[in-house]
C-alpha cells in the first residue's frame, strides 16, 4: 500500500513540476493585448487589430517615436528563460525597427526581424530568413551566456557564448514591436508569450552611504491594486489623511488604504489656513494678448466643491504653444504641481510653458517645440484672480527642455525652494540633471538654478517634523535624495524602484523622521498570481541625522546607554 501511495505521489510531484514548467505568460494573444501591459507608444506609431493579428506600426524616423510593449519579467539569469511569438514582418528600415528584445538583468539582447534576415544585436550576427513570406513562429531561449533561435521549431542560429552585452539599470524584462525611432518597422504578431526557466530573482535595493544620514528602508503597501493608471494624483491634507488616484485614500500615515467615492483635491491643490482648498487647473488658455482662463476648483472646510472660471495676467505670454507630439494648443502653459500659501495669506503657484520671446528650439525634435521657461503667479484673493509674479528660470542652456515640471516647497523660516525637471533621454540624448533655486522674499526675486541630481522628470519634495528634506524624482529609475541643511547640500540619492513607470512619483513626510514613497509600476508579472499587473504601491523609508561619536569616554557611554535602551523600548 505504501508503495502505492508514493508512486501516486510521485505522479503528482512530476505533474505539479511539468504544470510548472509548461505555464506560459501572455503578452498577446490572437488580436488582445494583455492586460495592463506597457511601455513605449511613441507619436507617429499606432497597432491595429486585423483579421491576421496585432499590427504594429512605426512609419516615422522622427525623434521619440516608437512602440514598444514591455514587462518586466525578473528571471534569474543562471536559470534562463524561453518567449515564444508567431510573426510575420511587413517591413524593417533598420535595427530595432521590427524586433524582440531581453534581458536578465546582467546581458541583454534583441533580434530584429528584416524581411530577408535576421540580425542579433551584440555582439552582431545575422541570420538569412524569409520573414515576410508567412507567419513563422519563433523562439527565442537564453540562459546564462547562451542564446539560441529556432523559427518553427527548427534551430536556425545557435548563439553560444554570445549574450554578454551587459545591461543598465539592472534592466530583467522582455519586449516586441517597434523599438526604434531611428528606423520604421512593421509587423504582424499573432502571439507573444513567455516562460521563467526559475525563480524568480528579487529586486535589490542598495542604500547607498549618506555622510550625515542613517537611512532605513520599511515595508511597501498596495495603494491601487492591479489595473492602476500609469500616471496619478496625490493630495495629502494637513491633519496627515492622503487620497491617491482620486478614490484609495489612507487616514493611517499610509499603512492601509481603502477605495471610496468623494471628491478629493489633486496635484496642484493647497489647503489654506482656514481649512479651504484651492487649485487652479491644468492649462492657462489664451483669451486675448496678455490674458488667459484658468478652471479654479474649491473646496470648502466641510468638503463641499465649486468649479468655476478666473483669469490669469500674465502679459508677455504667448498666444500658442506646441507639445511633444506636435499639437498645438491655445494655451501660454501649465499649472503644474506646486502651490503654496504665503505668510500674509496670499496663493503663490508655479507654471511652465513659453513667453512670446521663447524662441529657442528644444533638442531631438524636427518641429518647433520651444524651451519651456519656469515662472511664478501670484493671487491675493484665493485663486479669484492670478498674476504673474516673477520667472524662476528661463536658460536656453540649460537641458533639453529648458526647465519645467517644477515644484514648491516653503520652509519654516520662509524661503522657498523650486525643484525643476530639465529634459529626459530622448532619442539617444542623455538625461539632464534637476535644478533647484531658491527665493527669499516670497517668490519676488529667485536664485540661479544649480543642478543637485543628475536627472529628473516630475520632482516632488516633503519636509519631516525632523527638518530632513526629501525629494523624489525619475527616468531612468525612482530616485530619492534628502537634505539636512535646509537644501543647500543633497546626499543619500537612492534608487528604490526600478520597475517599469511612469517615474511621476509622489513623496509625504508622515511621522518625525519617516517619509512615504509613492509611485507606479507598470505591466511588472506577479509571479504569485502568474499574470502581467499595474498598480501603485508606498514604500516607507526612515532618515535619521547620524549621532556622531564623542571623544568623551563618559559621553560616549552614555550615549551607549541610550541606544540600548531605545533598541528596548523600540524607538
Amino acid at each position: 500500500m505504501k508503495k502505492v501511495l508514493y508512486v501516486i505521489c510521485g505522479i503528482f510531484v512530476l505533474a505539479a513540476a511539468f504544470a510548472a514548467e509548461e505555464r506560459w505568460i501572455s503578452l498577446l494573444d490572437g488580436k488582445e493585448l494583455t492586460k495592463n501591459i506597457g511601455g513605449w507608444m511613441g507619436s507617429q506609431t499606432s497597432n491595429e487589430a486585423t483579421a491576421e493579428g496585432l499590427r504594429i506600426m512605426d512609419t516615422s524616423t522622427n525623434a521619440g517615436s516608437g512602440r514598444l510593449y514591455t514587462v518586466k519579467w525578473n528571471i534569474d539569469p543562471a536559470a534562463g528563460a524561453i518567449v515564444e511569438a508567431n510573426m510575420k514582418t511587413i517591413n524593417c528600415s533598420g535595427e530595432s525597427g521590427n524586433c524582440i528584445g531581453f534581458s536578465d538583468g546582467v546581458h541583454g539582447g534583441s533580434f530584429t526581424f528584416f524581411p530577408n534576415r535576421i540580425v542579433f544585436s551584440q555582439p552582431s550576427a545575422e541570420v538569412p530568413f524569409q520573414t515576410d513570406d508567412v507567419f513563422h513562429t519563433y523562439r527565442i531561449e537564453i540562459k546564462g551566456q547562451d542564446v539560441r533561435l529556432l523559427a518553427d521549431g527548427k534551430l536556425i542560429w545557435d548563439g553560444k557564448g554570445q549574450f554578454v552585452e551587459p545591461v543598465t539599470d539592472n534592466r530583467n524584462s522582455v519586449c516586441f514591436g517597434a523599438g526604434s525611432s531611428t528606423a520604421t518597422g512593421e509587423g504582424v504578431w499573432k502571439f507573444v508569450r513567455f516562460r521563467s526557466l526559475g525563480a524568480a530573482r528579487e529586486t535589490k535595493i542598495e542604500i547607498p552611504q549618506a555622510p550625515d544620514l542613517d537611512i532605513s528602508m520599511g515595508k511597501t503597501v498596495i495603494i491601487v491594486p492591479s489595473d492602476a493608471p500609469e500616471f496619478f494624483s496625490f493630495f495629502r491634507y494637513k491633519d496627515g489623511r492622503m487620497v491617491v488616484h482620486d478614490n484609495y485614500w489612507s487616514e493611517d500615515g499610509g499603512n492601509t488604504w481603502n477605495k471610496r467615492s468623494q471628491s478629493s483635491p489633486g496635484i496642484s491643490a493647497v489647503e489654506l489656513s482656514d481649512g479651504t482648498i484651492v487649485q487652479p487647473g491644468w492649462t492657462a488658455n489664451y483669451v486675448s494678448p496678455g490674458v488667459y482662463e484658468v478652471d479654479l476648483s474649491t473646496w470648502t472646510p466641510d468638503g463641499k466643491l465649486s468649479q468655476e472660471k478666473v483669469k490669469a495676467s500674465i502679459p508677455d505670454g504667448t498666444d500658442a504653444i506646441v507639445d511633444d507630439q506636435n499639437i498645438e494648443h491655445k494655451w501660454v502653459g501649465v499649472f503644474d504641481h506646486g502651490t503654496i500659501q504665503l505668510s500674509d495669506g496670499s496663493l503663490l503657484s508655479v507654471m511652465y510653458g513659453n513667453f512670446k520671446d521663447d524662441k529657442v528650439q528644444m533638442l531631438g525634435y524636427d518641429y518647433k517645440i520651444y524651451k519651456n521657461r519656469v515662472w511664478v503667479m501670484h493671487s491675493t484673493d484665493k485663486g479669484k484672480t492670478w498674476n504673474y509674479r516673477a520667472t524662476v528660470v528661463y536658460d536656453p542652456e540649460i537641458g533639453i527642455e529648458g526647465a519645467n515640471e517644477s515644484a514648491l516647497l516653503q520652509l519654516p523660516n520662509k524661503a522657498i525652494l523650486c525643484f525643476m525637471r530639465t529634459g529626459a533621454a530622448i532619442a539617444g540624448i542623455k538625461y539632464t540633471p534637476l535644478y533647484l533655486s531658491r527665493s527669499t522674499d516670497e517668490g519676488k526675486t529667485w536664485s540661479k538654478p544649480a543642478p543637485i541630481a543628475d536627472r529628473g522628470v516630475y520632482p516632488n519634495v516633503a519636509r519631516a517634523q525632523s527638518g530632513i528634506l526629501a525629494v523624489v524624482y525619475g527616468r531612468p529609475g525612482n530616485w530619492v535624495a534628502f537634505s539636512a541643511d535646509n537644501g543647500n547640500t543633497w546626499q543619500g540619492h537612492l534608487c528604490f524602484g526600478k520597475e517599469p513607470s511612469s517615474f511621476y512619483d509622489f513623496i509625504a513626510a508622515v511621522d518625525k523622521d519617516t517619509f512615504l514613497l509613492i509611485y507606479s509600476r507598470i505591466g511588472v508579472l506577479d509571479t504569485e498570481k502568474g499574470k502581467i499587473v499595474s498598480d501603485v504601491i508606498g514604500t516607507f523609508i526612515t532618515v535619521k541625522p547620524k549621532v556622531k561619536t564623542s571623544n568623551c569616554a563618559v559621553v560616549r557611554a552614555f550615549q551607549s546607554f541610550r541606544d540600548f535602551v531605545r533598541s528596548k523600548l523600540h524607538f
